[in-house]
């Protein structure tokens, strides 16, 4: 009987191990299923569950990833340090990723130091990320961001900008009610299912997107729409067309139902009407739109090539979000559309597109950066190609969101980032050109301003200044930080010039100016003339010619356009054709 009693024991034992593993098998798969459906916030709580049954690497990945959704950056970074104490698991992506939270959240050097117990070091992870981590919080730049606190609220989400023909700036916000404190997750590529709340965004706990305009003397209100179906309200662009102001924006629609359906999704749609003392009127539907099978975002409007941008996650796409174009005619009848291709497009999302002169800037995560989302600029023909695509770098881009770029003129210029503080509330902000510029004037001996000139900066680690002419004929150019620079200025038939005084050292931003004159060099004019002696009978330099020739080479080295004439004698000892030959000697000895 005892003998049976055990076996019974054991295999309830056995049983409610099986039962215990197979509900911690149902939470990751249902929270997998959340992931899928974009409940990155439910699905962060439901593996958190799952690894206070049983820890894995499985569910302690799945809330790090979810929280990386969330923008919920010490969570993410708490979870990360979970997934690479799995060694048999864990992989050279799950530590570049711990690395990076680490960087956020100021934790680097712990960060560090468990690696090197793992035995990683920083030197094993693509070099390219690391330096662009490290520049994120090290580079010097001529930029500055500013905090816009008269624009931002802090304690909700601001970001993107526009600004209409008056000069009213418009952006997106949540500003009003807050019901919870949860982190907010700013990079919406959001789809609505069918448990919602139609007056709180439940993913946040937040009111919903709402677009507000800001005018000339800071009044701040919300724009009103002429429709009351709309949930979020975002991405406002403003473009004059055919001598009306219209705003395109993005809207998720209030749909809480779907006849002979249990759920569902709806995806936000692109609307345009045209603006009219701060309300959108007479409001239409983009003819893409697809409310149940994509969605559409982030539209910005070029009135000159009757283009309109904006991001899709489409299908025939690269990856997740791709930038596309259509083109307009006055009547807003538009062409099939366009996906502007693999250059801006990668396997990730793009974003936020913009075109300001012959630049376009969009925000990407697809694309390598510093992390999260970073902004990208490439070069734009007149036909709309575009080349040359390039990160912008620290301190426009962080380690963390970084989007929505707007250039309205050469200084001002905006973007949106949640790279204050680990909230993840986003918020807008203006760049503070710290301009540190060289200023060149020449002139000739009568003070006449010369143009036609050669003229090199270089920067002590070999960095070519770009000096460009204004309208007056001076040349000027945008100096790096911290650098000295060697100018050198050349013009055929005049004396050269050299400076190697300029410096940014320990400079505040504002404007070196240098002013030189150009000297002709008359022509059959002596510049220079010494004389060499010889001994008796002899060819050979002597040692105390050595200063003179030095001298010479000197000169024939810094102009380069210099004629050399060497003439030599002798005595009248000898005869004159031996007399000759040793002058001809002699000559050839300099």
């Amino acid at each position: 009987m005892k003998k049976n009693y055990r076996i019974i024991i054991l295999c309830f034992l056995v049983f409610g191990c099986l039962h215990h593993a197979g509900a911690q098998n149902q939470m990751l798969r249902y929270a997998d299923g959340q992931v899928e459906l974009g409940n990155f916030h439910h699905a962060a709580e439901i593996y958190a569950q799952a690894f206070g049954k049983k820890e894995t690497y499985h569910s302690a990945k799945g809330a790090a990833q979810s929280f990386d959704k969330l923008k919920d950056y010490s969570n993410s970074h708490k979870w990360w340090e979970k997934v690479v104490e799995f060694p048999g698991e864990s992989t050279m992506e799950d530590m570049e990723s711990y690395l990076v939270s680490s960087y956020v959240v100021g934790q680097e050097e712990v960060a560090k130091e468990k690696l090197a117990s793992l035995g990683y070091a920083v030197e094993d992870f693509e070099q390219s990320k690391v330096d662009m981590i490290l520049a994120s919080h090290s580079a010097s730049s001529r930029l500055e961001l500013e905090y816009l606190s008269d624009l931002n609220s802090s304690t909700a989400a601001d970001f993107t900008g526009a600004k209409d023909g008056d000069g009213n700036f418009y952006f997106v916000s949540d500003r009003e009610e807050i019901i919870d404190s949860k982190p907010m997750p700013l990079i919406r590529f959001d789809a609505k299912n069918k448990i919602f709340n139609k007056n709180i965004y439940d993913w946040t706990g937040r009111e919903y997107l709402k677009i507000y305009k800001r005018d000339s003397n800071n009044n701040i209100g919300e724009v009103k729409v002429e429709r009351d179906d709309f949930l979020h309200i975002s991405d406002p662009a403003i473009a004059m067309i055919d001598g009306s102001e219209y705003m395109f924006f993005t809207a998720t629609r209030n749909v809480p139902k779907v006849k002979k359906q249990k759920s569902h999704t709806v995806h936000p749609e692109l609307f345009f009407g045209k603006l009219i003392d701060g309300e959108i009127v007479d409001i239409q539907d983009f003819p893409y739109n697809n409310i149940y099978g994509h969605s559409i975002i982030t539209p910005f409007v070029d009135s000159g090539s009757n283009r309109l941008y904006f991001s899709s996650d489409m299908e025939g796409g690269f990856g997740g979000f791709d930038i596309y174009f259509v083109e307009f005619d006055g009547d807003l009848s538009f062409s099939n559309p366009n996906n502007l291709g693999d250059l801006v497009n990668s396997p990730g999302n793009e974003r936020d597109p913009f075109l300001f002169e012959e630049r376009f800037y969009f925000s990407s995560d697809g694309n390598e950066g510093f992390g999260g989302f970073d902004i990208f600029q490439a070069d734009s023909k007149g036909d709309g190609m575009l080349f040359n695509l390039s990160n912008l770098g620290a301190p426009i881009n962080s380690i963390k969101d970084d989007f929505g770029y707007r250039k309205f003129d050469k200084d001002e210029i905006y973007l949106s980032s949640n790279r204050l503080g680990d909230t993840g509330l986003d918020n807008i902000y203006k760049l503070a050109l710290e301009f540190r510029q060289l200023l060149v004037r020449v002139v000739d001996c009568d003070g006449e301003l010369v143009k036609d000139y050669d003229l090199q900066v270089v920067g002590n680690q070999g960095n070519k200044l770009d000096m460009i002419p204004n309208d007056k004929g001076e040349y000027i150019g945008d100096l790096e930080a911290e650098t000295d620079y060697l100018l050198n200025l050349a013009k055929g038939g005049h004396f050269s010039v050299e400076d190697r005084s300029i410096t940014t050292t320990d400079m505040e931003p504002g404007i070196i100016e240098r002013n030189y004159r150009l000297i002709r060099i008359p022509s059959d004019m002596l510049v220079y003339t010494d004389i060499i002696y010889y001994n008796l009978d002899k060819s050979d330099i002597r040692r105390d010619a050595d200063q003179i020739i030095a001298k010479v080479h000197s000169l024939m080295e810094k102009y380069k356009f210099l004629d050399l004439k060497v003439s030599s004698h002798t005595d009248s000892r000898a005869s004159h054709e031996y007399n000759e030959a040793l002058s001809k000697r002699r000559a050839e000895a300099v």
